[in-house]
């Protein structure tokens, strides 16, 4: 038989080019699958021509991949390359309404890799999350639906119903046509399956109920590596189909900046586009009623990201940017706002860790995060997990690594974007970011593939390819102020840590894994060396040579506590805290005495950062722990160091509680709240943690199906800080995943919280004596005290007012150096007095 090609062209109506979206793609808020708000389908159906699209990974904005990496245009067709037993390419823009109705859903497409004569292909529609029912988001990930099309062992299928093919029917090439007619009660669908011969296979079946949500086209099989398909065009119309331009995503993905000290730094974040596509992308800033371009930049061909560096930044007023873009003949645009620097007011500061996609989009906690409109954001680590997505990781070859890992980290995007673009955010990797569920990074070291496979994650070394790592750094971190060392660590992997100056707030950022020591260099032994089950005697985890920070960076910190041009008070950002205040671990609440992937080790390498930053009243936030904490650092005595504020996971997947008086620890101070597990414990690793406050998971969380309510059941949540640079305190609150910000309630926050602290606090040393009160003349005067004999600085900070009397803690001679720069005045030979009424005018 011919074939009969014109019937089956027609068939499909496949003669117009998708049409592209002109709307910005991340407005989290209007981004749902409800008819609010939605055009009139008869004008804009959605028909796609893959022929006329560029050879790229990403398809374009009107479709989302799942696993994105396993799909692509090349040669002129939409292929799936992929292993997984169901992959989708999602429609965004057009969606099955609630409203009642007809829809067609059509395809031309064919075997790609035949695998043993299995595999299955076609659509799937009605695809709906249960938790957040009404999110594009979560339906690309979470969502089921109807699945229906044809299998290379001749079945056709609608849902579970299931009919025997025609013998013969070719699979080279073949069309789909689903029709669907809804009238409230129930949907009929028919299937149609027509190959490039004429032969035909009809199946129709009823489903109970309104069919709506979104559309995809689905790769599907009963396991994984099963055949794989190509898709040369697709069509979707009817009155059921309502059209949501706002759901698109792309080309410019997201945008995330900072501004210090005069400098803006912004990053565009891009998908994988195609090597002929543009390679460039406009940056325009709203100024004197007009739009103005700015300049231009090169996207990067790895990580997909242009970064912009505007010096002498303006920042008392807000500024209204705009990225363009040019993809397919249609001219994109994302628009945001660099915020006016607040200099006269407190400075809100979001802190936000561990993004599990169990808990994705993250919609509650997103809403709210919006309406408590912190000044500027801090994602501490672990802004993707290995799992996230529904798929696993691939960790070779490099390049389809890499993308694998581009797809998760364009979750966070998905979901932070619209906050993200309008205000400052930092951004730093954690384990996870770089697909490890532990890391000691021992300084940039590299672990083979073959050597991490017989000790996983509980050792130390990087065990993805440098370039790899260097794209993570990239794409998190590309947007902040340049690495105060440039210089690469080990493996030519790049560094990050950095200072950041923004509302009078002086910021260290660090990273407290990637030049630790791994626990192989303390605890040799086969299996989980990390977890210590039974105590430990002191200096067992002790010797010379061990990492905890590096020393790079901590000539970085002593450079930083004294730098304060700008700052009224100072805060360190790292990954984790400097404790291990976690007592149980894991879905079987395991008792742990210490956890080598804490920060409380190695103790005399970790005492002296504790050391060098409260020399400057430095304030620490982190997360990582899954579980929100208030603790007060110890050194040589109990709360003689600063405070740290780890905060809550945006989404806890692997679960911890902080329950010390479960396992009869002994404390004391127990802070007048007189909540439990809190007050003064010693750790397994021999600090003195002061715990004022701990949000503990629930235990019956394994049985919630709901992933929000799950999510808010294992304490999961945002930080917010409120610095107020004028009064010099610090306001720490810890936000549940569902708290209800319209009303005020204790609900909404874990037991404990808030707490407010004065700067001055984070020293909680006991001085020998005091100084004279110094006077000065101008208000506001940076004070750096001087131990004569040894050099050492003992203290940096900025006086408020025009008094100060300065605490030492040594029987020493001190050199106070006033002001700065060449207004700067120094003061010699000056001891502790017993007058308190002595006085030194500055």
């Amino acid at each position: 038989m011919t074939i009969k090609r014109r019937k089956f062209i027609q068939n499909l109506g496949l003669a117009v080019p998708m049409l592209a979206s002109p709307f910005s793609p991340i407005l989290a808020k209007e981004m749902t699958l409800s008819q609010e708000g939605t055009l009139d389908v008869a004008d804009k159906p959605l028909k796609a021509d893959f022929k006329k699209f560029n050879d790229r990974v990403w398809i374009g904005n009107s479709f989302w991949a799942v696993p994105m990496e396993d799909w692509g245009i090349k040669n002129g067709r939409l292929e799936f390359s992929g292993v997984e037993k169901q992959s989708r390419l999602h429609v965004l823009t057009h969606v099955l309404g609630k409203n009642k109705g007809d829809f067609v859903l059509s395809g031309n497409l064919g075997l790609l890799e035949d695998r043993d004569n299995k595999g299955a292909v076609g659509f799937a529609v009605g695809i709906k999350d249960h938790t957040d029912s009404q999110s594009v988001k979560a339906a690309c990930y979470f969502g089921k639906g109807v699945s229906v099309g044809i299998s290379l062992n001749s079945e056709i299928y609608i849902g579970n119903k299931k009919a025997t093919m025609p013998n013969g029917f070719s699979f080279q090439e073949f069309s789909l046509k689903l029709e669907g007619q809804n009238n409230g009660n129930q949907t009929e669908l028919i299937l149609l399956a027509t190959d490039e011969n004429g032969k035909e296979a009809t199946l129709a079946h009823s489903v109970k109920g309104n069919l709506e949500g979104l559309v995809a086209l689905e790769n599907k099989g009963e396991q994984k590596n099963e055949s794989t398909f190509w898709w040369s065009g697709m069509q979707l119309s009817g009155s059921k189909i309502t059209h949501k331009p706002k759901n698109s995503f792309g080309p410019i993905l997201w945008a995330m900046y900072t501004l210090s000290r005069g400098k803006l730094k912004l990053m565009a974040q891009l998908p994988p586009i195609g090597i002929k596509d543009s390679q460039t992308i406009e940056l325009e800033l709203f100024k004197n009623g007009k739009w103005k371009k700015e300049t231009k930049g090169k996207i990067d061909s790895v990580s997909f990201t242009s970064i912009f560096t505007l010096d002498d930044w303006d920042a008392s007023e807000d500024i209204k940017y705009r990225l363009r873009y040019t993809l397919d003949k249609e001219r994109y645009s994302y628009d945001g706002v660099i915020r006016e620097e607040p200099t006269d007011r407190p400075l809100t500061f979001g802190g936000l860790t561990c993004q599990h996609a169990m808990g994705f989009p993250y919609r509650p906690l997103v809403e709210n995060l919006d309406k408590s409109n912190p000044d500027m954001l801090y994602f501490s680590g672990d802004q993707l997990y290995e799992g996230n997505g529904g798929y696993p990781i691939k960790r070779q070859p490099e390049d389809k690594a890499i993308l694998n890992y581009l797809g998760k980290w364009y979750m966070f995007g998905w979901a932070f974007g619209d906050v993200l673009r309008n205000r400052p955010s930092i951004c730093t990797p954690d384990d996870h970011d770089v697909y490890q569920g532990n890391l000691w990074g021992e300084g940039g070291e590299r672990i083979s593939f073959e050597a991490w496979a017989k000790v996983r994650d509980a050792h130390g070394g990087l065990v993805q390819t440098p370039n790899f790592v260097n794209i993570v750094n990239k794409t998190q971190c590309g947007h902040m102020p340049e690495a105060y060392d440039l210089a690469p660590m080990k493996s030519n992997i790049s560094t990050w840590y950095t200072h950041l100056v923004y509302g009078k707030v002086s910021f260290a950022i660090v990273s407290d894994r990637l030049f630790k020591s791994g626990p192989e260099m303390v605890r040799p032994g086969q299996g989980r060396i990390d977890h210590l089950t039974a105590p430990v005697k002191p200096g067992d985890l002790e010797s010379d040579g061990l990492n905890f920070m590096g020393q790079r960076q901590l000539d970085f910190l002593n450079n930083w506590v004294a730098d304060w041009k700008g700052a009224n008070m100072k805060v360190l950002l790292s990954q984790t805290l400097f404790s291990n205040v976690g007592t149980h671990h894991g879905p079987e609440k395991q008792f742990l005495f210490g956890d080598l992937d804490s920060g409380g080790w190695p103790k005399s390498r970790r005492d002296k950062v504790i050391q060098t930053i409260r020399k400057a009243c430095a304030f620490h936030i982190n997360g990582d722990q899954h579980l929100p904490f208030m603790v007060q650092y110890s050194v040589d005595e109990p709360r003689d160091g600063g405070w740290t504020f780890c905060t809550p996971a945006i989404s806890t997947g692997y679960p911890r509680w902080g329950q010390p008086d479960a396992v009869n620890v002994p404390f004391s101070d127990r802070p007048a709240h007189g909540l439990p597990n809190t007050g003064c414990y010693r750790d397994g690793f021999g600090n003195d943690n002061y715990i004022y406050a701990v949000g503990n998971p629930t235990d019956d969380f394994e049985e919630e199906t709901d992933r929000y309510q799950r999510a808010q059941k294992k304490a999961s949540g945002y930080g917010l800080v409120t610095f107020n640079t004028s009064e010099r305190t610090i306001k720490m609150e810890a936000i549940r995943f569902l708290a209800d910000l319209a009303k005020t309630s204790e609900e909404n926050t874990y037991p404990g919280w808030p707490l407010t602290i004065q700067q001055t606090d984070n020293d909680g040393r006991r001085p020998l004596g005091y100084l004279p009160k110094i006077k000065t003349e101008r208000p506001d005067q940076m004070l750096k005290i001087v131990k004569e004999d040894t050099k050492e600085l003992v203290r940096a900070i900025r006086i408020k007012g025009h008094t100060y009397t300065p605490a030492v803690y040594d029987l020493a001679k001190y050199t106070l150096i006033v002001g700065e720069g060449k207004s700067e005045t120094e003061l010699t030979g000056i001891e502790i007095t017993i007058d308190p009424t002595e006085e030194v005018s500055v």
